[in-house]
């Protein structure tokens, strides 16, 4: 099967410099079985190019590190969890499907915002120079590049729901200590991130660090922009 990676993530991506306007330049659509948006990126945003309606989305981990992996991934309907009913599952065939996609909240992936190669400044959509320090070395962000290639409302087909979340390491005060507590005490950082009360947390963690990650699990922290291949933060 065939999945182009990160489709939006500047430099080597298909949509970063690999195409000007359109998969076809270099791929075989029919070849295609699903993309993966990659960190940056997320269903509402991706839905905005009409080439990729035909297309499942995919919310993939990061296998550089065994810490990451997990900080993004896909939910399925299948029989079993075997190849051939994940191939299905991404076709939506024979009732299997793809039920959701958890990944982070754009914003903080490493390459949302445009920004300076050299002082790492973010800029203005349609900047040329880094008002900082005037250097014309600048990455292209994400947002930017899919206001370019942009040609419909983002409504072009019905989607799994996707689930902003903020991994716990982005989360102030909790550091790799916190980190293990929480996860010996509730097993698995999914189920810190989106079901454990903030009454249970706080038995583990200080209540400020608990309250941040409930605020986190419901949208409602501040968060600025990464850029240039730095990722975003948590505004504490």
């Amino acid at each position: 099967m065939f999945i182009p990676a990160h489709i939006f993530t500047p430099h080597k991506s298909l949509y970063g410099k690999g195409v000007k306007s359109s998969l076809t330049e270099v791929f075989e659509p029919s070849m295609i079985d699903a993309v993966e948006l990659g960190l940056s990126c997320d269903t509402p945003m991706a839905s905005r190019v009409s080439e990729l309606n035909e297309y499942s989305f995919l919310t993939n981990s990061d296998a550089h590190s065994l810490g990451k992996i997990g900080r993004e991934y896909n939910e399925l309907y299948v029989q079993s969890a075997d190849f051939s009913e994940f191939a299905l599952a991404l076709k939506g065939q024979d009732n299997r499907k793809i039920t959701a996609n958890y990944g982070l909240d754009p914003l903080l992936g490493k390459y949302y915002q445009t920004a300076c190669d050299v002082c790492g400044e973010r800029t203005v959509s349609g900047a040329t120079a880094c008002a900082e320090c005037g250097s014309a070395r600048l990455t292209k962000g994400v947002s930017e590049r899919l206001r370019e290639l942009s040609d419909q409302s983002g409504k072009g087909k019905t989607r799994p729901r996707y689930v902003h979340q903020i991994p716990l390491q982005f989360v102030p005060g909790v550091g790799p200590k916190t980190l293990d507590k929480l996860k010996t005490a509730f097993g698995t950082e999914m189920a810190v991130l989106h079901e454990t009360s903030e009454e249970d947390l706080a038995r583990v963690v200080p209540p400020k660090t608990a309250a941040l990650i409930v605020k986190a699990r419901s949208g409602k922290l501040e968060l600025k922009a990464g850029g240039g291949g730095t990722y975003g933060k948590v505004k504490s």
